[in-house]
């Protein structure tokens, strides 16, 4: 710095400040923007674990599916046509335990599931025996009945044997119906099935990340088990308690009737889509607690608030202490404010959130008090900036882990800090005031 060099007036350094603080805007963009990259990747990798593990499944057991084709005689021409009649099962108990496992890929962490699912229902069948009624001059033919187990993802099922209904153990085999993937189990005819019948069946399926179940009957009934401690349980219906939520796993149970869905019990052709069925699955996902891109994200949107505080700390010093700061030392310190958002990107992704943050931040605070200990060549100084920016960045982690409370906490925080400030400064005669030279 050189001796004689005086800095502009002060509304010129005002100017000056907000420059910088707008190009800065540009770096934090661009760190986000790196936020975003690399959690596509991320998403690429969990696509990559899916392909051998299962992806997110979606399970629904009890759609029993009647192909019933009428046919009449109009001017001496028979006219044929085929009606799908869907039918959901009275009952549907579900009683399972999901074991995890993590998986890697690079430096990816993806959590996987093995469920280990025992079904057991039943369907009643006289729904459709009254569609197969016999009508004057109408001939009806009806193919045999299936019964439909929905899959998101069938590479996925690790044992099914087949489908146990009246004793006899039917083999599976792949099916579309109401626009959903999985397998189906050829019943037989109306003819030679009882008024109702009952169901089992055991199937182990993995997948990554998500585990939910469609209600497929009138009662659906789901018991599920996991030593996975951080569930979030998830979708149109919650579990019908308190669920049990330990470090050392979680125990819940769902009950759905048919009230609570929004489509009815039997229907024809496509009068109930796949995105209707879809949107009634509830379960949980195998949720990681510290997501690091979505908590990188959180630190960012606060990223701009941090640094203009900053600055108004800064000219609050300058012109209460009577030392002068050139705006390559705001820039400076502005760049090193936007490096920690980078920094702290970087270390997540192998340390975790809080160990990458206790290192960034110390980091940071330990590099301003430095700083700002030889630029005020007070020692003190250095100790109180450092020591402001560790409480600083303190309090932006508690904005983090706080989902809930955020918006109170950093408002109340935002009006703590404008309040110290404009208290010390409420006697500066800003009209008289003149930023001293460099020294």
């Amino acid at each position: 710095m050189s001796e004689g060099f005086r800095f502009p007036p002060l509304a010129g350094k005002i100017a000056l400040i907000v420059v910088a603080s707008l190009g800065l805007l540009g770096v934090l963009g661009r760190v986000e923007s790196l936020i975003n990259e690399r959690s596509v990747l991320r998403a690429q990798a969990l696509a990559h674990v899916a392909t051998s593990a299962g992806r997110a499944q979606q399970v629904g057991v009890g759609l029993v599916t009647l192909p019933l084709t009428r046919t009449t005689i109009q001017d001496g021409k028979a006219l044929s046509k085929t009606v799908e009649y869907h039918v959901l099962a009275q009952s549907v108990e579900i009683d399972g335990g999901v074991s995890t496992a993590i998986r890697h890929s690079g430096i990816y962490v993806v959590p996987t599931y093995l469920a280990t699912l025992h079904f057991t229902g039943t369907v009643a069948l006289a729904p459709l025996r009254k569609l197969v009624a016999p009508e004057q001059g109408v001939a009806t033919s009806a193919a045999p009945l299936t019964l439909f187990i929905a899959l998101t993802d069938p590479a996925g099922v690790r044992t099914l044997d087949g489908v146990r209904v009246g004793g006899k153990l039917l083999p599976v085999a792949p099916m579309f119906n109401a626009g959903l993937k999985g397998v189906g189990v050829e019943l037989g005819t109306l003819d030679e099935l009882p008024d109702s019948l009952d169901f089992s069946f055991d199937l182990r399926l993995s997948g990554t990340e998500q585990l939910q179940f469609l209600p497929f009957a009138a009662a659906t009934h789901l018991g599920l088990r996991s030593p996975w401690p951080s569930p979030s349980f998830n979708g149109a219906f919650g579990p019908d308690a308190a669920p049990t939520v330990t470090p050392q796993g979680f125990a819940a149970d769902w009950r759905v009737l048919q009230l609570n869905r929004d489509y009815p019990q039997q229907w024809q052709d496509d009068a109930v889509g796949a995105a209707q069925i879809e949107a009634s699955a509830f379960g949980v996902a195998f949720y990681q607690p510290v997501d690091a891109y979505q908590r990188n994200y959180r630190a960012i949107h606060y990223a701009f608030l941090f640094i203009a505080l900053t600055f108004m700390v800064m000219f609050l010093l300058e012109n209460t202490t009577g030392a002068a700061l050139h705006p390559v030392q705001y820039a400076m310190t502005g760049a090193a404010l936007a490096i920690f958002f980078l920094v702290l990107l970087a270390l997540s992704e192998h340390l975790g959130f809080a160990a990458a943050y206790a290192l960034a931040a110390g980091a940071l605070s330990v590099l301003l008090g430095v700083y700002y200990s030889g630029i005020t060549r007070s020692t003190r100084t250095g100790v109180v900036i450092g020591g402001i920016a560790a409480v600083c960045y303190g309090l932006l982690y508690l904005l983090i882990l706080s989902e809930e409370n955020a918006l109170l906490f950093g408002s109340l925080s935002l009006f703590a800090a404008l309040a110290a400030i404009m208290v010390a400064t409420r006697k500066i005669d800003w009209y008289r005031r003149k930023v001293a030279p460099v020294s």
